[in-house]
């Protein structure tokens, strides 16, 4: 049903040994740098303008761009999320390190971001912001227990008055609260959560063929045909977790495949100096890959790619 469009998705990935080995300068990435976290600072802007009705929102006036109550400024609210929650990580990094000398302009596209990310519906991107910021506080307080202390009830002082001040944030944290704590249950009348069912129906299948799976493509025919639930498995094409996904397509071998990517980049992001700040990528990206496939989708695969080559050529100074 899908093997096509996964092929289309993971020709992406031969990019990965072009970037690695091409001659880039050192300049060259500092300028991309900028262009990134720029681009999603007038993005992350532009949907906090979108948000408190200040100005409409941006389909209205360039027709490239779909009108959607999904679209956070130009992408859906999903993706923009998960893009602005790197920026805010790439920041922490230039900034601790002192990689800048415009930290305060730093320290305003950060703001941005923040109010960006925890105004709009997308989950992912407010948990890595907020793991980001916790380890950042643990890593560099762990000696001083009372700065931590101080620092930790600041971070979650900030989450609850999020929560007590914007709609979206909690009515988006009251919904997942509830369906965890239901175990998928969404009441009566109501398709259990489309998440629970994935991942029981593919645990369940994956018992039978755990070494090799069903093959490439299989996914989407398989619980089409076979899973009754009340949800339109047409337009799901995975089971929101690339690693079950992976396992239930290409079986175990296929996993380890993907995880030793995964450890090779966080190893060789790690011996480099910072490297404590670089492997916070492919670490973000794998928490990510557990609540979406997002291995498979394009802008974010871009981006994973993208950034990954600049934390990876970049030479300290």
């Amino acid at each position: 049903l899908n093997a096509e469009w996964q092929f289309q998705r993971l020709a992406l990935l031969l990019v990965f040994p072009i970037l690695a080995t091409i001659a880039i300068s050192q300049l060259t990435i500092k300028r991309s740098v900028m262009a990134f976290l720029g681009a999603t600072f007038i993005s992350a802007l532009a949907a906090i303008l979108i948000n408190n009705n200040i100005i409409q929102p941006l389909g209205e006036h360039l027709s490239f761009i779909q009108v959607s109550w999904r679209n956070a400024a130009f992408i859906t609210y999903n993706y923009h999320n998960v893009l602005l929650a790197l920026s805010v990580i790439l920041s922490l990094y230039i900034l601790i390190e002192k990689k800048t000398k415009y930290n305060y302009l730093l320290m305003i596209f950060i703001v941005v971001y923040a109010l960006s990310i925890f105004t709009e519906r997308g989950r992912a991107g407010q948990v890595i912001f907020n793991l980001s910021a916790l380890f950042y506080i643990i890593y560099y307080n762990r000696k001083h227990f009372l700065r931590l202390l101080a620092f930790i009830i600041l971070l979650f002082s900030f989450q609850f008055i999020v929560y007590k001040t914007t709609k979206v944030y909690k009515n988006r944290f009251d919904a997942v609260s509830n369906i965890i704590a239901n175990k998928g249950d969404r009441g009566e009348g109501k398709a259990d959560d489309i998440r629970y069912i994935f991942v029981k129906e593919s645990l369940d299948r994956i018992i039978n063929k755990p070494i090799l799976g069903y093959g490439t493509g299989s996914f989407g025919t398989i619980f089409k045909n076979e899973v009754k639930s009340g949800h339109d498995f047409s337009e799901h094409k995975t089971p929101h977790n690339q690693y079950l996904y992976v396992w239930f397509e290409l079986g175990i071998l296929g996993l380890i495949l993907l995880l030793l990517i995964f450890y090779h980049q966080i190893k060789e992001l790690f011996k480099k100096q910072d490297g404590i700040h670089r492997v916070l990528l492919p670490l973000s990206f794998m928490f990510l890959m557990l609540v979406d496939s997002y291995f498979f989708i394009f802008i974010l695969t871009i981006a994973y790619i993208f950034l990954y080559t600049i934390y990876s050529r970049y030479e300290s100074e």
